[in-house]
C-alpha cells in the first residue's frame, strides 16, 4: 500500500507539473478543457501502468487514498484559515489545478464552497484503473485455468 501511495503522489505531482505547464501556454477555453481531460485520462492511464491492485476495491481505494487525503487537509486548512484576499485558498486550487481551470471554462466560482470536492478526483480516478486493471487479472486467470 506505501509504494501505491508514494507512485499515486508522484503521478499526481507530475500530472499537476505538465498541466500547469500546459495551461500556462494558452488560454482558449477549448484547449483548457483539453488539457483537463488529457489530465484526467494521465491519471487512468499511469495508474493502470504503474499501481499494483490489491486483494478488494476498499484496499485499491486506501492504497491510492494519500493524494487525496493531502488535498482535503490542504483544502480543509486553506479553508478553515482563511488568507489575506484568499491567498491561501490560491495553494490548494493549485495542489488541484484542473479545479480552477474548470471554474474558469464553466463559469463558476473558485471558492472553497464549489472546488472542495475536487480533492477526490485524483484518488478516484487512480483507484478506478486499479478496478479496471484486477477485473483484467481476474479475467485472465479464469481464462487460463478454462485452459488447464
Amino acid at each position: 500500500m506505501i509504494r501505491n501511495n508514494l507512485i499515486s503522489l508522484g503521478i499526481h505531482l507530475l500530472i499537476l507539473l505538465m498541466s500547469a505547464l500546459l495551461i500556462a501556454a494558452e488560454t482558449n477555453p477549448v484547449y483548457l478543457f483539453v488539457v483537463v481531460l488529457l489530465a484526467f485520462a494521465a491519471y487512468f492511464l499511469l495508474g493502470y501502468q504503474l499501481l499494483q491492485p490489491k486483494n478488494s476495491g476498499i484496499a485499491n481505494l486506501v492504497s491510492v487514498g494519500l493524494v487525496s487525503l493531502i488535498g482535503l487537509f490542504i483544502g480543509l486548512y486553506c479553508w478553515l484559515v482563511p488568507g489575506q484576499m484568499g491567498f491561501n485558498w490560491m495553494i490548494f486550487l493549485a495542489y488541484n489545478v484542473y479545479s480552477f481551470v474548470l471554474a474558469q471554462i464553466f463559469q463558476f466560482s473558485p471558492n472553497p464552497a464549489g472546488t472542495l470536492w475536487f480533492f477526490l478526483l485524483p484518488s478516484l480516478l487512480l483507484w478506478l484503473s486499479l478496478q479496471v486493471k484486477s477485473l483484467r487479472n481476474n479475467k485472465g486467470v479464469g481464462k487460463s485455468e478454462i485452459l488447464k
